[in-house]
């Protein structure tokens, strides 16, 4: 998850900022990545277009340039070595710079940051959908371009943007473009979870095979168990073995089935259905089904 603030005129040209940079860290241009903060004692970056020294990249220089933007800090929230989300500050061109002192000062939020945003996501994790169509496709071609949108695709769209945010919209197919640039990089993978309004969102692109490179077809639809239990194990803290007897429960094994399967006895299975109830926060099995079934 990524924050990104900007005052004066940088408010309405963030969006596109933010944009550059996701470019250029799927490109692989980006120096700076969070995966670099998190092994840094400090995980803060001050980046200046003016300051020879501190300049990021000649495409980064570039960016801020376009958006006249003097002075960036990124900061990685991290928490016991796992990187939360990424905090990225701007002031405009001609306005005082990003001092060491904020940096240090910034570092120290990082970690009080990332807890409070882990804790938010938790919160928001497990919960039924209430309502879903069904899959949308969004075609891309390599300029860019949508080039088609099924019905249910702009409806999917539309969920990725909170209800009360006015967007146009080149906000409002950030999320597709940007999973559409990752599916072109070979070897990685173009998969990205987003909460919704009504349960969690998966975005999956792939290259068309058609003549020509760079056509992405990006598929949006409600994230399934498959996809949201590996999550779920990161967010909750869950273990391999009851990671093993969620799917087992998922798969509509009763209890007994569960145990014969996996070797153990019913005290043993309850213990682990227990424990992640306590992690999860919810209050049963069927709680627990409903809120990772799609």
């Amino acid at each position: 998850m990524s924050v990104l603030l900007g005052g004066g005129r940088l408010g309405a040209q963030a969006q596109a900022f933010y944009r550059a940079l996701e470019t250029e860290e799927i490109l692989g241009h980006d120096q700076h990545t969070v995966a670099s903060l998190v092994k840094n004692a400090r995980p803060v970056a001050v980046l200046e277009s003016d300051a020879p020294d501190r300049r990021h990249s000649v495409q980064h220089e570039e960016i801020m340039n376009a958006a006249e933007v003097g002075s960036e800090m990124r900061v990685a929230l991290t928490l016991k070595g796992m990187a939360w989300g990424v905090l990225v500050l701007l002031r405009e061109r001609g306005s005082r710079p990003f001092s060491t002192t904020d940096a240090v000062n910034a570092g120290r939020l990082s970690r009080p940051l990332a807890g409070t945003l882990r804790q938010y996501v938790a919160g928001r994790f497990l919960r039924p959908v209430r309502s879903a169509p069904a899959p949308g496709v969004v075609l891309i071609d390599s300029s860019d371009t949508i080039r088609a949108v099924t019905g249910t695709g702009r409806e999917w769209v539309r969920r990725l943007v909170p209800e009360n945010v006015t967007a146009d919209e080149d906000e409002i197919f950030a999320h597709v473009w940007n999973i559409a640039l990752a599916a072109r990089q070979p070897g990685r993978q173009a998969l990205s979870r987003i909460p919704g309004p009504d349960g969690w969102i998966v975005l999956q692109a792939q290259p068309l095979d058609e003549p020509g490179p760079g056509g992405v077809a990006v598929t949006i639809q409600s994230a399934s168990s498959d996809v949201l239990l590996p999550a779920a194990a990161v967010l909750y803290g869950i273990t391999s073995r009851e990671q093993a007897v969620i799917r087992r429960a998922l798969d509509g094994l009763a209890v007994k089935q569960i145990a014969r399967s996996l070797n153990l006895s019913l005290h043993t299975i309850n213990d682990h259905f227990k424990a992640i109830y306590r992690k999860t926060g919810v209050n049963s099995r069927e709680e627990l089904i409903a809120s990772l079934s799609r």
